[in-house]
Order: C-alpha cells, then structure tokens, then sequence
C-alpha cells in the first residue's frame, strides 16, 4: 500500500513541477485563491492540502452529511472574486437515484463562476435500493467534458481498486486513504492552476487510463443507512419528479380534449 502512495505522490510532483514551470495554457481569473467545498469526505482530506499545496491560498468550507444542494449553500457562503480555483467535493450524500441533483448544482456552480476551473473528484458512496453510484458518476464525467480544464481526481475508481483505503464503513477512507485523497484532489487543484487539459486524476500512473465511467458493482457499495437526511433529500426530488409527471399529463389530456372538440366542430 505505500506503493500507491507513493504513485500518488509522483502525480502530485508532476503536476507541481507543471505549474512552476509551465506557463499557463488558458488566460486564470482571479488571483490564484482556491476554494474547496465539500461534506466528511472533504473534513477528512483538507487537513493535508495546504502541506500538499505551500503558498497556495486555500479557502476550506465543508460539513460532514452535506448533499449537493447544502454544499452549493456552502459555495455560495464563501465564494469570492479573487478564487481561481472551485473544488465541489459533492454528491455522495446524493441518493443515487437522482443524479439529476448532482449536475443541477455543479451547473449552478459554472454559472456562478464563469469560466474558472473547478475540480469535481468521482464518487464512492452508498448504494441505495440497488442502485449504486454510476449515474453521478457519469454526471460528472459529462459536465467535466462540457467545461474546458476541469479536473476529476478519481476516487471511485482508486477505492474500487483499492478498499483498503477505507474505513470499516466502506464510505469515509482512513487515515492512509485520507492522504491519497488529498494527494489526488492537490494534483486535480495543480491541474487547474497550471491550465493543464480536462481530465481525470488517476491512482496509479502507468496503469492504464482509467475507465470513462467507474465500474462499480453495487456488491462493492455500502448499503445506506437510514437518516432524517437523506429521506428529506428522497422526499424532495421524489416530489419534484411527481410534479413534472402531474404538469406533463395535464398538458397531453388538454391537447387531446382540444382535438376532440376540434373534431367535434368541424
């Protein structure tokens, strides 16, 4: 396992020695600040990354049980023109059978800030009446792909290779998984500040790219646990997507009556 680590550490390097080095492929706005957003994932790795990052200027906002509407309530919070970085650590919290709340607010996030670089990690969370994590993870794939520069470290498939980077939990990484998630996320923020291309953040370099689309069994997922939470988060979209339903019938049976009545007087 120090091996990893280790990997780790030479991505890191690499896109350090890139930003001292490297000019800068895309014009930055603001003044190099990063801001990072995130729920318990994130409270575990941001310790690291100012020793990972020295002479960076990070802004750190995160709460543990956060979804991606609290976290973008958290972005919102503590944004500022001068940050040149957005790191939105979110979604794991997301019931994964809505993966439509994920890209909502990273879209939110994108309007808000224009064209700075954000940094979105791959998610591995719990899987939630056996539907695991492959809907937000192709979310962030697709709005990676639809924003020049953005960077995905891929923790999904980093844990999927390599669970024992995590706690008995199967979801929150222990003290080792937190430094490589920190390692990650810092050569996905290197990325960012050194106009690097979009892409993801692998694990292991000279292992082969990783997958477009993490592929996680729903066996190698957590169940979820049962939390106030996360059913005011079901409650919500569930009622949401009824509403559409509702809006969308109503439309087809008033256009079918109106061509009844057409027929009628003809």
């Amino acid at each position: 396992m120090r091996l990893l680590t280790s990997s780790v550490g030479i991505v890191l390097a690499v896109a350090m020695t890139v930003l001292a080095l490297a000019p800068a492929a895309r014009a930055m706005e603001g003044n190099g600040g990063v801001l990072v957003v995130g729920d318990s994932l994130e409270e575990l790795t941001s310790p690291h990354l100012q020793s990972l990052l020295p002479g960076v200027s990070l802004t750190i906002n995160a709460v543990g049980g956060s979804n991606s509407y609290e976290i973008f309530d958290l972005f919102q919070e503590s944004y500022a023109p001068s940050d040149s970085v957005i790191v939105f650590d979110a979604g794991t919290n997301d019931n994964p059978a809505y993966p439509e709340i994920l890209a909502e607010n990273l879209h939110k996030v994108a309007a808000t800030v224009g064209d700075r670089c954000m940094v979105v990690p791959t998610i591995h969370g719990y899987t939630v009446n056996g539907i695991n994590n492959r809907g937000k993870n192709r979310v962030v794939h697709e709005f990676a792909a639809s924003r020049p520069g953005t960077q995905t470290p891929d923790w999904a498939t980093t844990v999927n290779q390599n669970p024992s980077l995590l706690e008995p939990d199967n979801l929150h990484p222990n003290p080792e998984g937190d430094e490589v998630r920190a390692q990650l996320i810092a050569a996905g923020i290197s990325g960012c500040l050194s106009g690097a291309p979009t892409g993801l953040t692998g694990a292991i370099p000279g292992g082969g790219a990783p997958e477009p689309e993490p592929s996680l069994s729903a066996e190698a997922e957590a169940p979820r646990p049962e939390t106030e939470h996360l059913r005011l988060v079901d409650r919500v979209a569930s009622r949401r997507a009824q509403l559409i339903s509702a809006l969308t019938g109503g439309f087809a049976r008033g256009a079918a009556t109106f061509a009844a009545l057409s027929e009628l007087l003809r």
